[in-house]
């Protein structure tokens, strides 16, 4: 079980979560200035745009006093438009610079204006006192057109710093979430998907299955106590294999001297019938025994790593014959194989594909107890040699299927009405497997069965 120390998943969120956080309040923060900001550039431009039109006003009012007479009361109205107009300009005023400049106007204008009333000014000092005031009025109009552009270049900073705050926010945000998914990724889901797999892999039979303690810490966790059980499983189950080994080994001996025993005595020509029916009876079940016997042996070898190959170059078509030559013997069954005209090569140890073959044909025949055909079909591609068995007998449903492979398991009719202890087809997988080739079965209930084996054509891999 892994001790190191790493990242966690809980410690990876709160942190992501933290951090988001931490952006969001920024940008809020950055985007709530920039608005006020934004506010205030608005209100000053406004106020300059509303500046100067009132000094056009203003001015506009000058040019109409000019040509009516002092008295007149035309006269009296526009200098208290004047000065009314000279009141709402204050109230616009933004700047010390700009507040300066209106006083200024002010002046000059109330100078014209008493000027004006006053008969003993010459006209050409009142021409002069009135351009004095227009004067006054065209800087109030540049003080505040210089400030509406100060305000416009004010404005395009605030809008081309917003923008560089949303375009490093969408940034960050895009790389944080880049490397956050290649992160998940990597360190995440790639050990979730390989633990899923060894744990799969491990319930299909390969118990030599482990799985990598890499990734966050709870993934890792996860893994280490997932291997600790396996190994424990292991151990488990080589005492197991060991002990029926051993089981298998002490049977060996015995059942071979009864096997010489009845064939010494079935020679015997003095021998009556009914003793000979008995001795076949024997000899049967002593065939029986010894194959369960083999049966143990080959699991005990499998599991402790023992099982050694030795392929030469072989031709499955005539181990697939001589296989089904061995029912030759059974009454109610037709053994019929179909086989390509030519020779079909395989690199493999031909004792234990016929052992395969065998066990497929043997299933067959105990899984159809009425009797019936059973097709053996031999086929191959370039790469791949198969040999399929059908018959047509009891069937299975999905879920047998999915155990009928794994060790004593016995599914359907076989628990009772058929005999046997559930681990050829388990020693089965494991030969076939052991030269690097796949089985799979098609079959339904009171269908049948087709049991397909492929083998790579050059041999283990």
């Amino acid at each position: 079980m892994s001790t190191g120390r790493g990242i966690r998943l809980r410690t990876l969120s709160w942190a992501v979560t933290v951090v988001l956080i931490l952006v969001a309040l920024a940008v809020s923060a950055a985007l709530v200035l920039l608005t006020n900001y934004i506010h205030q550039t608005n209100d000053s431009l406004a106020a300059s745009v509303e500046s100067v039109r009132l000094t056009r006003e203003i001015e506009l009012t000058l040019d109409l006093l000019a040509h009516v007479g002092p008295d007149d009361l035309t006269a009296r109205h526009l200098r208290g438009d004047l000065r009314e107009l000279l009141q709402e300009a204050g109230h616009h005023v933004t700047t010390s610079h700009e507040a300066a400049t209106l006083v200024e106007a002010a002046a000059r204008i109330d100078l014209y204006l008493n000027a004006g009333r006053d008969q003993l000014v010459a006209p050409g000092e009142l021409t002069r006192l009135r351009a004095a005031a227009l004067d006054a009025t065209d800087r109030f109009v540049a003080v505040n057109v210089a400030q509406s552009l100060a305000a416009r270049e004010q404005a395009d900073h605030w809008d081309r710093l917003a923008n560089i705050i949303g375009l490093a926010a969408g940034a960050f945000l895009l790389l944080a979430a880049g490397l956050l998914a290649w992160w998940l990724r990597a360190r995440a889901f790639q050990p979730l998907i390989g633990l899923a797999a060894t744990m799969e892999a491990f319930a299909r039979g390969r118990r030599d299955a482990r799985a990598a303690e890499v990734g966050p810490y709870e993934l890792r966790e996860i893994a280490g106590r997932f291997n600790a059980m396996a190994d424990t499983l292991a151990a488990q189950r080589a005492a197991q294999m060991t002990f029926l080994g051993g089981v298998a080994h002490d049977l060996k001996n015995p059942l071979a001297a009864l096997r010489l025993a009845l064939a010494s005595q079935a020679r015997d020509p003095e021998s009556a019938s009914r003793a000979r029916r008995t001795l076949d009876i024997v000899a049967r079940q002593t065939t029986h025994l010894e194959r369960m016997v083999g049966d143990f042996l080959d699991i005990a070898r499998i599991e402790a790593g023992r099982l050694e190959l030795r392929p030469v170059d072989c031709d499955l078509r005539e181990l697939v014959r001589e296989s089904a030559a061995l029912f030759d013997g059974y009454p109610r069954h037709q053994l019929a194989v179909d086989a390509p005209a030519g020779p079909v090569e395989l690199r493999c140890d031909p004792l234990r594909v016929t052992q395969i073959v065998v066990n497929l044909i043997s299933n067959a025949v105990k899984y159809s107890p009425e009797g019936g055909p059973v097709e053996i079909a031999v086929s191959a591609t370039e790469d791949v040699a198969t040999v399929a068995v059908r018959d047509h007998g009891v069937g299975m449903s999905e879920a047998e299927v999915r155990r009928i492979f794994e060790p004593f398991s016995r599914v359907g009719l076989s628990r009772d009405a058929i005999p046997g202890v559930g681990l050829g087809l388990h020693v089965l997988l494991q030969l076939v497997q052991a030269h690097g080739g796949t089985v799979d079965v098609d079959s339904a209930p009171g269908r049948g069965s087709t049991f397909r084996v492929h083998l790579p054509r050059r041999g283990p891999g």
